[in-house]
């Protein structure tokens, strides 16, 4: 056997090996850094249930972080803001706040945006209504029984504007109702519009962990150079002819593709525990981590329609291999 022949051989083998891993990682660095694959996914496993839980995680810290900042919204629990979240928030444009924040998510991972933003203009909208009162009165109610010492500060407050968390008696309804009005638009007028969250701080990053990942991206985004340099390689070794060039070609193409799309139509657990460990490992400086919680139960949607590109691209490849080899035997035959 010349020593072209072992060499083109070789090229081969490499160029199914790497070819295989290039269709992987090039379309797992194309669909699995980008908000549109995690929107379906959260549609599919109706996680946008979570959104109230994760703003009101988000309201609570920028409350307790703000100066000045109402003493009413300060006595407010992470469960008052999510009940009063839910309540208030219908649900398309709770699935709207979700998108805005995935989107604002991955423009910060892109390197597009400096921090994660979430949107408050639909809740502040909601708050001023009848149905911000509605709320704010179920979390009064949801409290204990006024004290009658409480009950004297209620009174004292009517005048000067201020209210204790805890249920009146159903005769003082009346007389709070105003006053919650009042407060709500004071509330909303100090309310910022949005939330900016910015990750490397509230990690206590030194290094912005986006660039670690950056170099990891880069790296899945040229991995298809080191099977085209290889299929140059082979085609310098063992290519001599057009008979040459449709067999040493199509049966690589042939086998790549196949390899590939095997890979993905049974692959999808293994690439979502991938992805989850990549959440897990790097997740934590690249997104709240409430968010972070629901991501992870997103993975096995998420990988389903990173793969599903690698099937059709093996498909297509395993056809123009197929093909290749099949005009190649034509030729032969025709030649003998």
């Amino acid at each position: 056997m010349k020593l072209n022949t072992i060499l083109a051989g070789v090229c081969a083998v490499m160029f199914v090996v790497t070819g295989v891993a290039a269709l992987l990682l090039f379309n797992i660095e194309w669909k699995a850094f980008t908000s549109a694959a995690y929107k379906q996914a959260f549609e599919k496993r109706n996680l946008y249930e979570r959104t109230p839980a994760i703003l009101a995680n988000a309201l609570y810290s920028t409350v307790l972080e703000r100066q000045g900042i109402d003493p009413y919204l300060r006595s407010l629990t992470v469960g008052d803001w999510e009940t009063t979240i839910a309540s208030l928030l219908p649900p398309e444009e709770i699935k709207a706040i979700t998108d805005h924040t995935l989107d604002s998510v991955f423009d910060y991972i892109n390197g597009k945006t400096d921090s994660v933003v979430v949107s408050l203009l639909p809740l502040k909208s909601r708050l001023l209504g009848p149905a911000g009162v509605e709320v704010a009165m179920q979390i009064l109610r949801a409290q204990p029984d006024c004290t009658l010492e409480q009950l004297m500060q209620m009174g004292l407050g009517l005048a000067s504007g201020e209210i204790n968390l805890c249920n009146p008696p159903g005769e003082m309804l009346g007389l709070v109702t105003p006053l919650i009005e009042s407060q709500l638009q004071v509330m909303v007028t100090a309310f910022p519009d949005e939330i900016r969250l910015n990750l490397d701080a509230q990690n206590g990053m030194s290094q912005d962990p986006r660039l670690r990942l950056d170099r990891i991206r880069t790296l899945m985004k040229f991995s298809p150079v080191v099977p085209l340099l290889l299929l140059i390689g082979l085609t310098a070794f063992g290519v001599r002819n057009l008979g040459d060039w449709l067999k040493w070609w199509g049966y690589p193409f042939m086998a790549t593709g196949a390899v590939g799309a095997l890979i993905a139509l049974i692959g999808s657990p293994i690439l979502g525990w991938l992805i989850e460990r990549v959440i897990q490992l790097q997740g934590a400086g690249l997104m709240p981590p409430i968010l972070l919680s629901a991501m992870r139960e997103t993975v096995g949607a998420v990988a389903g329609q990173i793969l599903l590109p690698v099937v059709y691209e093996g498909l297509i490849l395993a056809g123009v291999g197929t093909g290749m080899i099949v005009v190649a035997i034509v030729l032969r035959q025709r030649g003998k």
